[in-house]
């Protein structure tokens, strides 16, 4: 009789066996495939991380431009502000004029204390072109050689 009960013994263990490497599989099988979607996440997530620094560096380069935009705004509408006097009260008793040098039909001219970006706005309002790449001096020539036209009152 013990050899039955051995027998019986043997047969549920070798069942249970059986049931432990149907789930020691199955649970290999969720493994590998945990471990596949963790790879995959960790590549998308690395490939985030490098788009985010591309557009860190873009809005880094976008901030540069836009502030020597405004800069450049900013010298360009001081240019087209009227140039004050320096000195009214000494430009007056030298007998010069206060307002600046002007042409006969009332016109600003443009002379030496000028600055560049004031010459080139003064070009752009008279309609000149080419005149970016020009010194102060050739600015000076240009616009002293063109008859003014008439600029609108402000």
């Amino acid at each position: 009789m013990g050899s039955k009960k051995k027998a019986r013994a043997i047969e549920k263990l070798t069942a249970t066996n059986g049931d432990l490497k149907k789930t020691l599989s199955s649970v290999r099988g969720q493994l590998t495939k945990t471990e596949t979607k963790l790879e995959k996440a960790n590549e998308r997530a690395e490939r985030w991380k490098k788009q985010a620094a591309a557009h860190r560096t873009a809005a880094s380069r976008s901030d540069a431009r836009v502030e020597r935009l405004q800069r450049k705004l900013d010298r360009a509408t001081a240019a087209l502000k009227p140039v004050a006097a320096a000195a009214p009260n000494l430009a007056a008793g030298a007998g010069r004029s206060v307002t600046g040098p002007t042409a006969a039909d009332g016109l600003t001219v443009p002379d030496k204390t000028w600055t560049v970006v004031q010459l080139q706005a003064e070009a752009r309002a008279r309609g000149l072109t080419g005149t970016s790449k020009k010194s102060k001096q050739q600015l000076l020539a240009t616009l002293n050689r063109q008859t003014p036209k008439r600029r609108p009152k402000n």
